[in-house]
């Protein structure tokens, strides 16, 4: 690697070399912009920022395709290696002390709590009564951290809503969660349940969106001519709140406002939709029990809340 980055290697670092190895394994910046639900001109500015830590070109773009330098080949196969070093570190890292210190790390997006679909709190305490010596460590981010997070083993499972797929990853399809668009109660719109605004109103309002979800996912493909992005369900909330934002929340999650009377869904038969909940893990790794039994844990409290199991299309159950 460039004299740049071999006296810091950093967490940035290895993520740009894991979405280098991702632009690779996907032949090349567009098929990789779907992959890594993100823009093409994100991905340049990362391959090129790469470029300049490391003090030479990694690829080659033009009529020819997508093709790597001599470097740039050379670079994907150090951190292939790279990363599966860090993958041995980790596991040996965490036989130390025995099993009775084994944790395991979950990840869940933000605001689902109030979903009676979610399997996520009874699979805990299934799993707790059947290994109560592993410690369970749960960290809330947002869907693209939490995708991340299991590829680079930071986390051994999560569960939310993802927008993409990402190659190296199982996705397990759990339950849906419906989105309505909302206005607070201080918002033009609110008064105008009786005579809702058309589409071209609402797409002139100012709009709140999810900033990890790419342009081609926004939902029944509006285009709103003015906006911001927020990353958590609560940062939305509070910029609807505001009475100059529309956006959209999940249904279970404004319930109480609505009936407080301080906010409402705007078109709610026309502009609701779905967001499928999966879970996920990574492809490859070296099967834990621990995580065996959570994923036995999960599905069996997904057929306790009687939320019908969706065929695996991806693997998981080879797990259990």
């Amino acid at each position: 690697m460039g004299a740049g980055m071999l006296g810091n290697i950093n967490d940035i670092d290895l993520r740009m070399l894991r979405t280098f190895c991702a632009i690779v394994e996907a032949g090349g910046f567009t098929a990789a912009q779907a992959r890594l639900n993100t823009s093409l001109s994100r991905l340049s500015v990362l391959v090129r920022d790469l470029e300049v830590r490391l003090g030479y070109s990694l690829c080659r773009r033009g009529n020819g395709g997508f093709q790597l330098t001599e470097e740039g080949q050379e670079l994907y196969d150090a951190a292939l290696g790279l990363f599966s070093d860090i993958a041995r570190f980790r596991e040996q890292v965490r036989g130390l002390g025995g099993r009775d210190r084994e944790a395991l790390h979950l990840g869940c997006v933000d605001g689902v709590i109030g979903q009676h679909c979610l399997p996520l709190p009874l699979a805990i305490r299934l799993f707790r009564q059947r290994a109560p010596e592993v410690l369970l460590k749960l960290h809330t981010r947002r869907p693209d951290e939490l995708e991340h997070a299991v590829l680079e083993e930071r986390l051994q499972l999560a569960v939310g809503a993802f927008h993409h797929r990402l190659s190296g990853l199982y996705y397990q399809p759990l339950f849906r969660e419906e989105q309505n668009l909302y206005c607070g109660s201080a918002h033009p719109f609110f008064a105008r349940a009786d005579d809702e605004p058309t589409l071209g109103e609402i797409c002139a309002a100012d709009y709140v969106g999810r900033g990890y979800m790419a342009e081609n996912h926004r939902p029944h493909d509006l285009r709103f001519n003015q906006g911001t992005d927020a990353y958590t369900m609560e940062a939305i909330a509070t910029l609807v709140f505001s009475g100059t934002y529309i956006g959209y929340l999940p249904t279970h999650y404004a319930a109480t406002w609505v009936a407080e009377g301080r906010m409402r869904a705007i078109r709610p038969r026309q502009l609701a939709y779905d967001s499928e909940f999966h879970c996920i893990t990574r492809q490859g790794h070296e099967e834990r029990p621990t995580l065996t039994l959570f994923l036995r844990s999960l599905f069996e409290a997904q057929k306790q809340l009687g939320v019908q199991a969706p065929a695996n299309t991806n693997g998981i159950a080879r797990q259990l």
